[in-house]
């Protein structure tokens, strides 16, 4: 017969399902099936072109789907037949492809898996990424699946920090999240995640085409010149621990971290050193020494101011809150806090051990010296594979003479 809305309307439900085939030949193999609990769907039946199986697809149920609409349907699906595709074969395919997205991995498993990539390299830049997962992504960013994520999303990730003021802060995201996806996009060919990373389903990266905010990170050159290091040592304009922080890093010229991040139990005062750990140095990828940092009078006097200001029994600046070190930014929050009141020049902790090595320089301590004061990484073939001398004895007449002319530098004439 050939069908019709009233003939649609009026089949009856039966026991068991029947079909009513659409006579028409406009299209080969369409009809109805009516359900014994009344429902009517409409189908496409065909000889697969690629196993040679009858086989049956439906297109959608009456009346939600209208005669002429569903007629319209199974001719283009007819033409997709006569074309040598299996219709039925491509929808499994397409489930099968939602499925396995499905599974694959998201935003949050991409990101902790790299954390844990960077963990196994021992690199310090893990507990940052941490931090910029728990601070600056949205938790329904994080549940995506990662393939899924597009450029839009990573730049309503990147645009409220830049808008809010950090654009540098808001480069670092970028950053992080770029040798994420990169990370994700090659674990499979890595021997150390294939089979165990999580299938991300990555075909490209999308934070690769995203500018960055700050075109060109400037390369940092302030050094602070005596007397800006005489007002700085002599203010009352920064809170105890910070100021002395900062006492710590000019005087011995180590990394800001390796000082705000420094034990007590790393200070042997009889013998007048600070032994840094090999795994606390920036440079423990190229040597796993430990860094030998002679001290002076000028240096045991800030110990003991440290240790009575902050009255910690591990850290030398710990946290206002916490069991934990002081980190990196509340040491440049209080900076940037000072230099506008103080009205000069804006520097960062950092620039104060550029203060140590230019200022020092001028004392007439070798540059050789001073590298090995501040524990640079001696790449040449010698220093690396044939000389273990240490240097201590030079070292000590170094930092001595560097105490020395910096006391000049920070009294307050009377």
């Amino acid at each position: 017969m050939s069908l019709s809305d009233k003939v649609i309307r009026d089949a009856k439900p039966k026991a068991s399902v029947y079909r009513l085939r659409d006579a028409n030949i406009v299209c080969r193999g369409f009809g109805v099936t009516v359900a014994p609990s009344g429902s009517k769907t409409f189908f496409l039946s065909y000889t697969s072109p690629q196993d040679g199986k009858r086989k049956q697809v439906g297109l959608g149920r009456y009346p939600k789907l209208g005669l002429r609409e569903a007629r319209i349907k199974a001719a283009k699906m007819r033409a997709r037949v006569d074309a040598g595709e299996d219709p039925a074969l491509a929808k499994i395919f397409s489930i099968n492809q939602r499925i396995e997205k499905r599974q694959q991995g998201t935003l949050s498993e991409l990101i902790d898996t790299y954390i844990e990539d960077l963990e196994m390299d021992g690199k310090r830049t893990a507990k940052e990424v941490l931090r910029i997962k728990n601070k600056d992504i949205p938790v329904v960013l994080l549940s995506r699946p990662a393939h899924a994520l597009t450029k839009d999303d990573i730049l309503n990730i990147l645009t409220p920090i830049t808008q809010r003021g950090a654009p540098v802060h808001s480069d670092n995201v970028r950053t992080y999240l770029r040798a994420a996806f990169e990370f994700g996009l090659n674990a499979q060919s890595s021997t150390r995640w294939r089979g165990i990373a999580p299938e991300f389903g990555l075909e490209q990266n999308p934070v690769a085409s995203i500018r960055k905010s700050v075109p060109r990170k400037r390369r940092g050159q302030r050094s602070l010149s005596p007397s800006e290091i005489k007002t700085l040592w002599n203010t009352n304009l920064l809170s105890a621990p910070m100021l002395l922080a900062m006492k710590f890093i000019l005087s011995t010229g180590q990394r800001v971290e390796e000082v705000l991040h420094a034990t007590w139990s790393e200070f042997n005062i009889e013998e007048c050193l600070w032994i840094i750990p090999g795994d606390r140095r920036k440079t423990r990828a190229i040597t796993a020494e430990p860094h030998l940092v002679p001290l002076t009078d000028l240096h045991l006097g800030l110990l003991d101011e440290i240790r009575k200001t902050t009255q910690h029994s591990e850290y030398l600046f710990p946290q206002s809150k916490g069991a934990g070190p002081r980190r990196y930014d509340s040491l440049t929050h209080a900076t940037r806090s000072w230099v506008t009141k103080a009205g000069i020049s804006s520097f960062s902790p950092r620039d104060l051990r550029r203060t140590f090595k230019s200022v020092a320089g001028s004392f007439g301590i070798s540059l050789e010296m001073r590298n090995r004061l501040q524990g640079h990484a001696l790449t040449d073939v010698g220093s690396v594979h044939y000389d273990r001398y240490d240097y201590l004895t030079e070292k000590k007449e170094a930092m001595k003479l560097w105490s020395s002319e910096l006391q000049k530098i920070i009294v307050v004439s009377e």
